[in-house]
């Protein structure tokens, strides 16, 4: 209830402050710069979201219900690795990253829970499930992993079998049963043994048993109506990798194995080509994967020609390990062969900056959802933000956006991991961001045009997402062609510590009042510094903005002034000992403008 009245209350106050613009003058902006250390999560809520995690649901998989003879209708479905003992549970929410609500308490069951006849019943290992709906059948799909044999973990290291089953439902919450005989899995171990053997995989034992273990399927349907399903030959035994195959499908249930191939391999950029560096998994370098390829999800570009493109995207370095990342590779056919992006041209989609965020650990196995041409991509983390481990993983979203990496080639770019404010999915909030509609121009500085490109820095080793950056104070005018009506604007902050600015000298609004132009203004403009600077570094966590929510105002023109403090001739920020801002820096950048109204 506090963060209610604190919004509303700040908003009303805004309805008095522009009384001094009567006459055509102007008037200094009452704002709620939504840092409020008193509070807990105290921001306005009907503007943006924020990834506090809540919901332990590991390896997400999300989808909008889109079914409209569903009682269901509207809302987004998550299904994890909730129950792994028994089955899946399912949450649902009506805007994709406010609070997921458990299902299984109103409905009394499990979405999905195995009985005494299935293949893993009493032996547990339910990960990592995926839910696809089929439109022309009206049901919906869940595919799971499920062990078929269970040793002792304390005694053997090959504690379990694990295999791929497939269920259907007619609602999203289920109950989902098992599609043809619950006792047996999608895949025929002794034939698989035989396919993974011809591919060179090494497999698994099982009481003297050459064992095919697989997790983490995932059914996609190409442009052309094609069924497959990407999973994970996951070794068992010390040293063997886990690597992504494909298969088209007949039906959900029955795979085409004469089309078996195998999609990613540990340590290669591809297949078939060795990777360069012999050194492997022991250097914290993506290409190597620490022996892991899991959790694909395949995404797809159409091309200007008609043709598509097609990401294979996948987790790599284990869901234990904080650097636990997603990476991409493209290729063009669902079939592959796939070619793993280098970190230079974009292959690392979300990450830690290889453990050297202290705010997120363990970004990885994720989903996408569009949503009215927007996509996002629901992901988990550990719970113990700065260390990670085998503790709890909670869910998490961010935003995808197409960008063009130096080659010029088409790459997806996630604008996370984020723990800050984030502007609210436009279709449920009702707020879209408006500075793209502007002309953007600068008194001083470079790459203008990464203001309102749509594109937050995050990664210290990418080159292609740019910052405005300027070598002295600098004055950004966004200029709309008619009045637009605005609630808020956001300017994010450099991902670079140097570059930081410690807050927005000056804001001014060219708006219209009551009938009569006017200029509102906001000065000192706070950016979160302490939350955002990391406590043991000189680095800033990347995402963060200097926001102020106002009283809604109709508004011409923008006009943003950040200060340079001082100028220095070279890189190095002088730093006040008492309070750790920047009191000296030789140049100050800003990743993203965003300006949200109607």
């Amino acid at each position: 209830m506090k963060k209610k009245m604190a919004a509303i209350g700040v908003l009303a106050a805004g309805l008095i402050c522009l009384s001094a613009c009567n006459g055509g003058g102007g008037g200094q902006l009452p704002h709620d710069n939504q840092i409020h250390p008193d509070l807990d999560q105290a921001f306005v809520s009907e503007l943006f979201y924020r990834n506090d995690l809540g919901t332990l649901a590991p390896d997400p998989c999300v989808i909008q219900i889109t079914d409209e003879e569903s009682t269901e209708y509207g809302y987004y479905y998550l299904y994890g690795t909730t129950d792994p003992d028994m089955g899946y549970r399912a949450y649902r929410n009506k805007d994709l990253t406010g609070k997921w609500e458990d299902v299984t308490p109103i409905k009394n069951y499990l979405a999905f829970e195995a009985k005494p006849s299935h293949y893993a019943y009493g032996k547990g290992h339910f990960w990592a499930p995926e839910v696809i709906y089929e439109a022309d059948e009206g049901k919906y799909y869940i595919f799971y992993s499920g062990a078929m044999e269970m040793k002792n973990k304390y005694t053997d290291y090959e504690e379990a079998h694990r295999m791929i089953g497939v269920a259907v439902a007619d609602e999203p919450y289920g109950p989902f049963e098992p599609c043809g005989d619950p006792s047996k899995p999608i895949f025929d171990n002794d034939v698989m043994v035989a396919y993974m053997k011809s591919f060179g995989i090494k497999v698994g034992k099982f009481d003297g048993k050459d064992i095919f273990n697989c997790i983490d399927p995932h059914p996609y349907v190409a442009p052309d109506g094609t069924k497959y399903l990407y999973f994970v030959s996951e070794g068992t035994s010390y040293g063997s990798k886990s690597d992504i195959f494909v298969c088209e499908m007949e039906d959900w249930k029955t795979p085409k194995l004469d089309t078996l191939t195998q999609a990613t391999r540990c340590g290669y950029y591809t297949v078939d080509e060795e990777w360069t560096d012999e050194s492997g998994s022991n250097i914290p370098n993506y290409e190597s994967g620490n022996g892991v390829n899991e959790g694909p999800y395949m995404y797809q570009k159409q091309q200007e020609d008609g043709s598509w493109k097609y990401y294979l995207t996948l987790s790599i370095n284990g869901y234990a390990d904080k650097s636990y990342s997603v990476v991409q590779a493209v290729g063009d056919s669902p079939m592959g062969p796939f070619r793993k992006l280098t970190e230079e041209e974009g292959g690392i989609l979300l990450g830690c900056d290889w453990q050297r965020f202290d705010h997120v650990s363990g970004t990885g196995h994720h989903s996408f959802i569009p949503v009215d041409g927007e996509l996002y991509m629901a992901y988990h983390e550990h719970v113990a933000r700065q260390t990670g481990g085998y503790g709890e993983r909670d869910v998490a979203v961010d935003k995808v956006v197409w960008t063009k990496n130096n080659n010029g080639d088409d790459v997806l770019y996630c604008n996370g991991p984020t723990w800050s404010l984030q502007p609210r999915i436009a279709k449920h909030s009702g707020y879209r961001n408006l500075a793209a509609e502007a002309e953007v121009k600068a008194s001083t500085g470079s790459n203008v045009s990464a203001l309102t490109d749509g594109l937050l820095s995050i990664y210290t080793n990418n080159t292609y997402v740019k910052e405005f950056e300027a070598q002295k104070t600098t004055t950004i005018t966004l200029k709309f062609a008619e009045y637009k009506e605005v609630s808020a604007i956001m300017v994010y902050n450099s991902k670079t510590f140097e570059k930081s600015f410690v807050d927005v000298k000056r804001i001014e609004f060219d708006c219209n009042y009551d009938g009569q132009n006017c200029t509102a203004f906001i000065e000192n403009l706070a950016f979160d510094w302490d939350f955002y600077k990391m406590e043991t570094l000189k680095a800033m966590r990347p995402g963060g903005s200097a926001v102020a929510v106002f009283n809604p105002l109709l508004v011409k023109e923008i006009r943003i002034t950040v200060e340079l403090p001082k100028n220095r001739p070279d890189d190095i920020a002088i730093i006040d000992e008492e309070t750790g801002y920047i009191i000296d820096q030789k140049s100050v950048a800003i990743s993203e403008i965003v300006v949200l109204g109607k």
